[in-house]
C-alpha cells in the first residue's frame, strides 16, 4: 500500500470516528428553541431527540416558550413543566392486555381517569436541588432491590417500587395476579418489564406531563384523585429519600442529611400528640426560618427554568394577591 492510499484511508477513518463520536455524545440530549410553539410540536421534538414516549393531558395547542441546548431529557421535562405550569412523572401503564391498556390511556391522556383504575406514585420531584449544572436524575436508572417476598400480589410490588424509586404505576384495581418469584435487583427500566411479564401483563413505559391541580385532597396514590386501599409505608419513603441524599455531591450531602434527620424527628414527635397539639406544632414548624429557607430553595430551583415573561406574570400574581389581601400594592 503506497503512502498516499494509506493517508487517504487514515483520513477517512478519522472522519468516521469524529462523526460516530458526535452522534454518540449527543445521543438522547434535547435542544428546544420554542417561542409560543404548540405543545404538541414541542413534545414531538423531545420524543424524537430523547428516544422516549411522552404523553400529556394538556391540550396540544397550548403555547410553549422555552429554551434548552443539549440537555438530558429529564432537564428538558423540568423546563417544559415550568413553561406549562404542570408536573411530569415517569410511569408504567399496566393492564392484562393491550386493548385494555390502550383504552385506559386514551381516556387518561384525554383528561379523564378511567373507572376502576388507580395510580400509585411518590416522586420526590425537586426536594433536593442539585444545582443548575447537574442533570435531573433519570427515574429509569433508579436501582430497585425488591423486598416483597414472593409469592405476592403484583400490586404489592408496584406499591414498593413506587415508594423506593421515582417510578409510578397506573393499573386496573381488579387486576392483581400473583407473582411467583421476587425479581432480581437492578435498574427500574430492566426490572419492571420483567415483573409485569411474570404477572402476565402488558405495559407502556412513558413520561407523563399532567396539569397542576392545586385543589382537592392529597391521597394514597400520590396525587389528586381517587386513592384506594394501597397504604403508604413511611419507612420505604424514608429509605427512598436517603438514597436520593446519597446521590448528592459531597458538598450538598451534609446539609441535606441534616435537614432530613431534623424533619424525620419532627414527624416522629407528632405521633404522640393530640390533634390540637399536632396542629400547633405544624404551624410553628412551618414558621421555622430553616424550613422556610428549604421551601424557598425548592421554589428557586423551579423558577430557574422560567422565562422572563413567566417571572413577570408570577410577580404580578404576587402583587395582585397582596393587594386583594391588604388593599395595598
Amino acid at each position: 500500500m503506497n503512502r498516499t492510499k494509506l493517508l487517504a484511508i487514515s483520513t477517512v477513518a478519522v472522519l468516521l470516528f469524529a462523526i460516530v463520536y458526535h452522534i454518540w455524545a449527543g445521543w438522547g440530549l434535547i435542544t428546544i428553541h420554542a417561542k409560543g410553539e404548540p405543545l404538541g410540536k414541542v413534545i414531538a421534538s423531545m420524543q424524537r431527540q430523547g428516544h422516549a414516549s411522552i404523553q400529556t393531558d394538556i391540550p396540544g395547542d397550548t403555547a410553549v416558550t422555552m429554551d434548552c441546548v443539549k440537555v438530558p431529557l429529564t432537564n428538558a421535562l423540568e423546563s417544559l413543566s415550568v413553561a406549562t405550569d404542570s408536573r411530569w412523572r415517569f410511569l408504567y401503564f399496566v393492564a392484562p392486555d393491550k386493548a385494555d391498556l390502550k383504552s385506559a390511556e386514551l381516556s387518561w391522556f384525554g383528561g379523564q381517569r378511567p373507572d376502576g383504575w388507580r395510580m400509585v406514585s411518590f416522586p420526590l420531584g425537586n426536594m433536593f436541588s442539585l444545582g443548575d449544572d447537574t442533570a435531573t436524575p433519570d427515574p429509569r436508572t433508579d436501582i430497585w432491590t425488591p423486598k416483597t417476598a414472593a409469592p405476592a400480589a403484583v400490586q404489592d410490588f408496584f406499591a414498593e417500587a413506587a415508594s423506593l424509586t421515582n417510578a409510578g404505576f397506573a393499573f386496573p384495581v381488579a387486576w392483581n395476579p400473583t407473582v411467583k418469584s421476587t425479581p432480581s435487583a437492578g435498574r427500574v427500566d430492566h426490572v419492571i418489564p420483567k415483573l409485569i411479564s411474570a404477572a402476565g401483563g402488558r405495559e407502556d413505559e412513558l413520561f407523563f406531563l399532567s396539569k397542576n391541580n392545586r385543589r382537592g385532597p392529597r391521597t394514597a396514590e400520590g396525587g389528586d384523585g381517587p386513592g384506594g386501599d394501597l397504604q403508604v409505608n413511611p419507612e420505604l419513603i424514608a429509605e427512598h429519600i436517603q438514597a436520593e441524599i446519597n446521590r448528592l455531591p459531597p458538598e450538598e450531602r451534609t446539609e441535606a442529611q441534616a435537614n432530613f434527620d431534623t424533619e424525620r424527628a419532627f414527624r416522629a414527635s407528632l405521633q404522640t400528640m393530640t390533634d390540637e397539639q399536632r396542629r400547633d406544632a405544624w404551624q410553628q414548624h412551618m414558621q421555622d426560618p430553616q424550613v422556610q429557607q428549604q421551601m424557598a430553595n425548592r421554589m428557586d430551583a423551579r423558577e430557574s427554568n422560567m422565562g422572563h415573561d413567566q417571572r413577570m406574570q408570577r410577580f404580578q400574581g404576587y402583587v395582585d394577591r397582596k393587594f386583594a389581601a391588604t388593599g395595598r400594592p
